[in-house]
């Protein structure tokens, strides 16, 4: 596959994976620290969540009105000022000492990120042909597997030193480093096409516009669906999973390092595997979601049998990893790859903002749900809920798989 793509084009591959990088970076960097920071400032779990929630709630809802902004201002300029107010917001972060503050700060932080993936997907999708923007795809979505790793790997042993404040300093001097990499980057990057199809898709961009087909709302209704119902299954597996092992294997609380590692590397590779199985095997981005809902649906199933007969750490830990490792698929399926389908209609930010601000609605609903389910019914339920939201995913991606396919033929690909 990489013989066919231009030097451009991998430059601007991965200098949109470094932007991305650099989103984790400055995103998850409280998150992964909030035992820590409860012990210095003395709060308490339900005061830290207000923190992270005020961050996810900006950050999706941040997305549609990012989506609808990418299509009508410069994609380059919005990545850049993302990435500076995320950085001030880091820094910004260091001297607060209430959660008010706190909170307030970092809810700012999720509206600047979410100015980063909409013109993201914009830009691969104006710049790159589909190979090109393919290969630029998984490799973007590795930016944030490889942020994940840095930094559970490495904030452990910086708090040994040194404050959680100066960690996030760190983060956002990183932040600053690549935005300032970027405006450089992208003044070359950007100045011509990538290829004759490049060409014509951007001038289509910012001259006609073709109208979509009334028929394809429903798809994207269903596909709407099938996205919030992987957000429910990636964050709250990925949320749950410490907290589960802890309870049912009695795995002290620093081994979930481990596991939270083994998820993102699980991710890297799942992003190329299902890349690869889209484009040499299952065309259809939407079915091809569908399929993966289904190993999902297999894989819950079994976890749910093995919990129940005789549990064990190594199986549920694998088993939990490939569950999460299938819903990075579907995001790439459903979040990455259909948001290009819209290019024709110079909607391609908006549609891309307003499908992933759909993954959050799923986050923010497994986060207190799985909650309430695993203390009143327990763990065996919850892990039944899992097989059923597959199960719900798969019908949801079936039943749009057939319009899809028309509109793929008689619109995006025509």
């Amino acid at each position: 596959m990489n013989t066919n793509i231009r030097k451009r084009a991998k430059a601007i591959a991965w200098m949109c994976t470094l932007v991305y990088f650099a989103s984790y970076l400055m995103r998850i960097n409280f998150a992964v620290m909030l035992v820590k920071i409860g012990s210095d400032i003395q709060a308490d779990k339900t005061d830290l969540a207000v923190v992270v929630t005020g961050l996810t709630i900006a950050y999706g809802a941040g997305q549609i009105i990012s989506g609808f902004l990418g299509d009508r201002f410069k994609p380059q300029n919005m990545l850049t000022v993302g990435l500076t107010l995320a950085a001030v917001c880091n820094v910004a972060m260091y001297f607060s000492n209430s959660i008010a503050v706190m909170t307030a700060v970092w809810t700012v932080n999720g509206f600047a990120h979410s100015m980063l993936w909409p013109p993201i997907v914009r830009l691969m999708s104006a710049y790159l042909n589909d190979e090109e923007y393919a290969y630029s795809a998984v490799r973007v979505s590795w930016g944030s597997s490889f942020a994940t790793i840095l930094l559970y790997l490495v904030c452990p042993l910086l708090l040994n030193f040194m404050s959680w404040r100066t960690v996030i300093l760190l983060c956002a001097i990183g932040g600053l480093l690549i935005m300032v990499a970027w405006n450089m980057a992208h003044h070359k990057l950007f100045t011509e096409k990538t290829s004759e199809k490049a060409e014509k898709t951007v001038k289509n961009e910012v001259g006609e516009k073709i109208p979509l087909p009334k028929y394809v709302y429903l798809p994207i209704v269903l596909i709407m669906l099938g996205i919030i119902l992987q957000g429910v299954l990636r964050d709250g597996v990925t949320n749950w999973m410490p907290s589960y092992l802890l309870e049912t294997f009695g795995l002290p609380e620093e081994k979930a390092i481990v596991a939270t590692v083994i998820l993102a590397v699980f991710s890297v590779i799942s992003f190329a595997a299902f890349d690869f199985m889209h484009r040499k095997l299952i065309r259809n981005e939407v079915f091809c979601a569908a399929v993966i809902f289904i190993m999902s649906v297999a894989s819950a199933g079994v976890l749910y049998i093995v919990n129940v007969i005789s549990a064990s750490v190594a199986v549920s830990m694998i088993l939990m990893a490939l569950i999460v490792s299938f819903m990075h698929g579907i995001n790439l399926m459903l979040i990455t790859v259909v948001p290009k389908r819209f290019i024709k209609s110079g909607k391609v930010s908006t549609y891309s903002g307003l499908l992933n601000s759909c993954t959050y609605i799923g986050a923010s609903i497994s986060t207190y749900g799985f909650a309430a389910v695993a203390e009143s019914r327990g763990w065996n339920y919850t892990i039944l809920l899992w097989v059923i939201v597959s199960l719900l995913g798969t019908f949801s991606c079936l039943a749009a798989t057939p319009l899809w396919k028309k509109f793929r033929k008689d619109y995006s690909d025509n």
